[in-house]
């Protein structure tokens, strides 16, 4: 890998960003974006936050990084109301913040997802916002259901400076889906602060608390109940291998299908075994006292519950869509089986179950590679030199993407 130059931040002037995004939850978009902007406030840049929705669980901890949050009051029962007013709503909002980009003149735009990223790109163009960046963060899978998407977010990205996808499967997608100049393409990927993952001693405590008896063996998923990201699938996994002992813990906030999800439990007769433990904070906290980690989606960018699975040391079987394999080191690290398919799913449960050989040599690889490709200090430099655009381009390309050798020696 050619050497690239970053130059430390500490020793140039403060940036002023002005970050873009629709809200403040628990979402993999909205924690990578808090993990950067608490890396840039530690090194003494200026973080302004422009959110639709400001009620989720991330604003306490974006304040109390120095953060500067400014929201627009969206209401959630927005998509309930009549069509004229959820036209109306989005370009009010794009106003809005076209006047606080106006009013506080950052030296750099930066929106993440769809909606915003359009919403983003526009106002910082009229604004005159020296530097432009919007973000993919997934497969471009909400053109297929929603179609008119396909051209905003072209117009989107004609409108951005930059636009990153963050995992080389996304920036694949993006280039054939948008024809997008691909000069303006960069893949930096997902950071994860592994000082969250070190060991912990509290391990039996924790097991108790989630009722899961020494001999069992404990099963979780960490997505939003949405009906892509697998759950039906895994449900149905588990009811084929019933006769195990397994307990499954489904955590992550419910977008209306757990209900559904819950009465299929009941069919399959596994519905004492499948726990639903909503949105949590303490997800770091709760992996290392569980065993197998499933992610059933249908589609995927870069799954921040995947990497922290595996930093936290657990056995792990994930779909094989989008940068599923990337973060897998393809299937070194762990199962991948085809999406929409609760019989693979079942077989990899049975064959993780099965293996008898010790993990300690592949979580010591598994922990190399992570440290590798996916150092928060790392992801953090990458974005500093894309808005300062102070490295060339072949360096940022070589940078934000680490290359990992199979079976490499620990």
């Amino acid at each position: 890998m050619p050497h690239c130059t970053v130059h430390e931040s500490h020793s140039e002037q403060p940036l002023k960003i002005l970050f873009v995004i629709g809200s403040l939850s628990l979402g993999g978009a909205e924690q990578q974006m808090s993990l950067l902007v608490e890396h840039l406030c530690v090194r003494g840049h200026n973080c302004h936050i422009f959110v639709l929705d400001g009620s989720g669980p991330l604003r306490k901890r974006l304040v109390s990084a120095g953060a500067i949050v400014h929201e627009f009051g969206w209401d959630q029962r927005y998509g309930r109301s009549p069509r004229l007013l959820r036209l109306f709503r989005p370009m009010w909002a794009m106003v809005n913040l076209w006047r606080i980009a106006s009013r506080i003149r950052p030296d750099v735009l930066h929106a993440y997802l769809p909606l915003t990223n359009l919403m983003g790109a526009i106002a910082g163009r009229v604004a005159r916002v020296p530097k432009v960046v919007t973000c993919r963060r997934g497969l471009g899978t909400h053109q297929d259901r929603y179609p008119t998407f396909r051209y905003l977010d072209r117009l989107a990205n004609a409108a951005s400076d930059v636009v990153v996808a963050n995992s080389e499967a996304v920036a694949r997608d993006t280039s054939v889906r948008d024809h997008i100049d691909p000069n303006k393409l960069r893949v930096i990927r997902n950071g994860l602060d592994l000082a969250r993952f070190e060991p912990r001693s509290d391990v039996a405590v924790i097991r108790q608390e989630l009722g899961l008896g020494y001999s069992e063996v404990g099963l979780v998923s960490v997505a939003n109940l949405i009906a892509y990201k697998g759950h039906r699938e895994l449900l149905t996994a588990i009811g084929l291998v019933a006769n195990l002992p397994i307990r499954a813990f489904l955590i992550g906030r419910d977008d209306g299908i757990q209900l559904e999800l819950a009465l299929l439990a009941s069919e399959l007769g596994i519905a004492d075994r499948v726990h639903f433990l909503g949105s949590r904070t303490d997800v770091p906290r709760l992996l290392p006292a569980l065993d197998i980690f499933v992610l059933a989606s249908h589609e995927e960018g870069s799954s921040n519950a995947l990497l922290e699975a595996m930093a936290s040391g657990l056995s792990v079987i994930a779909t094989d869509v989008g940068g599923n394999r990337e973060s897998l080191a393809e299937g070194e690290f762990g199962i991948l089986v085809p999406a929409k398919d609760p019989e693979a799913l079942a077989d990899a449960i049975k064959t993780v179950l099965s293996t008898s050989e010790t993990k300690a040599g592949l979580n010591s690889r598994i922990m190399d590679f992570l440290r590798l490709c996916y150092p928060v200090d790392s992801m953090v430099e990458a974005y500093l030199a894309l808005y300062r655009s102070d490295v060339d381009e072949h360096c940022q390309k070589a940078s934000s993407r680490p290359k990992w050798r199979r079976h490499q020696a620990v």
